[in-house]
């Protein structure tokens, strides 16, 4: 089996050596050499990494939020704008394990959200999300899991609670 020809008479040494090189990388043998050298910076510049790697994924987090909050970067449902950190991305109909499924992202865990903001940004910022502060986001699962919000637990279960002292009692 022949090689076919990727280089032209008209290209220039340096195109060439592109080429050339795009072809050793994906290789096997090409694939493992870099594969080793990538390895071996990281060891050898843990911190450099570890810094660079961080400012990714916070770049990457401000760009998801700025987008599904339409550059407000606030809860909606409370208007929260303090720390982004406290800020997170809600499946709006309640679909977000079907929808990390067929995203091929994981369930839960501390990759699953830098892997979603890369999925949803390379597919150009799939309609079905928005923004909640991690107090609203926990309120709405809550609720969605128990079938009722919590105004309606305390009306049903506060005259069974025993163990709750009535206020002005000591």
């Amino acid at each position: 089996m022949t090689k076919q020809k990727l280089t032209t008479p008209d290209m220039t040494t340096q195109e060439k050596r592109r080429i050339y090189q795009a072809r050793y990388k994906a290789s096997e043998k090409g694939k493992e050499k870099y594969r080793d050298l990538n390895k071996q910076w990281i060891d050898s510049n843990r911190e450099r990494y570890n810094e660079a790697k961080s400012e990714y994924r916070f770049k990457l987090k401000l760009a998801a939020i700025t987008h599904y909050s339409n550059g407000s970067m606030s809860c909606a449902h409370c208007g929260y704008t303090g720390n982004l950190d406290a800020l997170c991305l809600d499946h709006i109909n309640d679909d977000g394990k079907a929808h990390r499924l067929e995203l091929g992202c994981g369930s839960r865990g501390m990759s699953s959200g830098t892997t979603m903001y890369e999925r949803l940004k390379a597919l150009g910022w799939l309609p079905g999300l928005q923004v909640l502060c991690a107090n609203c986001n926990t309120i709405k699962e809550v609720t969605r899991k128990r079938g009722r919000d919590c105004e309606e637990m305390m009306a049903t279960v506060k005259d069974k609670i025993r163990w709750r002292k009535e206020p002005g009692t000591t």
